[in-house]
């Protein structure tokens, strides 16, 4: 198993100051956020173990070409191209394939992409407009038109978020996900914060670690799909009530991402929690992907981390 913490390589940073931070963490590299079209200008590919895609929380209307609808999160030209590359699909898919080359400069092991989609309004009212199916279909139909890019030894492992998706890893939506793809060079990315958002049962992290478990072993034979985790606890059940079929006056990025982060928590495992999550998933790939308190490894957060996985097997 190799492990790794989720780090966006900053204007600042060198290779070789990042990577004694990570071996003073005793960790084999980074998940490397990759949200650019371009190859950095000095790719890090010794540190590099996997490479995490762009992510687009709102996509489906602008991809089933709902005008009416993507606007209502989009309103102008300039929205659309910032956030989509252009006006249409394929602007689209060219923003996305240039993303997988900008990634795959940095030699990774794994891509990750994210399987989710929720309007900007349904964040809080919850009343989401596609169904998981749905989205999971869209989602291999994206993925069809842009795999080509991505080279059969490159893992692509898809990410379950707490909006509508691969959401709760449900047995039958996983088979039909996966069914679908029908590819060897995939997998599941499982991220244990999200898993954890969405029940609002959950209070402690043994609740959160009794819970991942479970879903886990829910596949069956699917858990073999399992081929990494970003590991983190969150414990956001009573902000979530608080919250829910609230929407606030003005809705703007900021407003949404406190929104989020209040949500997805992303905070360190401080107990054995995290060991029992990790020994029954057995992941080919451990990322520490945690909030720190300022830009850069989340020095402190992954070391208490660390702590509550002393005993894993390798």
């Amino acid at each position: 198993m190799k492990q790794s913490v989720s780090h966006y390589m900053m204007p600042g940073d060198t290779e070789a100051s990042v990577r004694r931070v990570v071996a003073d963490l005793g960790l084999d590299g980074i998940e490397n956020l990759i949200y650019r079209e371009t190859p950095a200008a000095h790719p890090v590919k010794q540190l590099t173990i996997g490479c995490h895609l762009a992510y687009f929380p709102v996509w489906m209307n602008f991809y089933l070409g709902k005008k009416e609808w993507y606007e209502k999160d989009f309103p102008t030209p300039e929205d659309r191209q910032r956030v989509f590359g252009g006006e249409n699909v394929e602007a689209w898919l060219t923003k996305i394939r240039n993303n997988i080359h900008a990634a795959l400069a940095e030699e990774p092991e794994y891509l990750v992409w994210h399987v989710a989609d929720c309007r900007n309004l349904d964040i809080w009212t919850r009343q989401f407009q596609y169904s998981n199916r749905e989205i999971l279909e869209k989602t291999v139909e994206v993925y069809h038109q842009v795999e080509k890019e991505i080279p059969s030894h490159v893992q692509v492992l898809f990410e379950n978020i707490f909006w509508p998706g691969l959401y709760q890893l449900d047995p039958a939506e996983v088979d039909y996900f996966f069914t679908l793809l029908g590819k060897d060079n995939v997998g599941i990315m499982l991220d244990t914060g999200h898993l954890m958002n969405t029940n609002l049962d959950l209070q402690t992290e043994s609740d959160g670690a009794d819970y991942v478990c479970q879903v886990v072993k829910n596949l069956g034979s699917m858990k073999s799909l399992v081929k990494g985790i970003h590991l983190s606890c969150s414990l956001s059940a009573e902000y979530q009530k608080a919250t829910w079929g609230k929407v606030p006056d003005v809705i703007n990025p900021t407003v949404i991402g406190h929104h989020i982060i209040s949500i997805d928590q992303h905070r360190p495992f401080v107990t054995d929690a995290a060991r029992r999550i990790v020994d029954t998933v057995e992941p080919e790939y451990l990322t520490h992907e945690l909030f720190g308190r300022e830009y850069g490894v989340p020095v402190e957060e992954v070391r208490i981390q660390l702590e509550g996985l002393k005993g894993i097997r390798d």
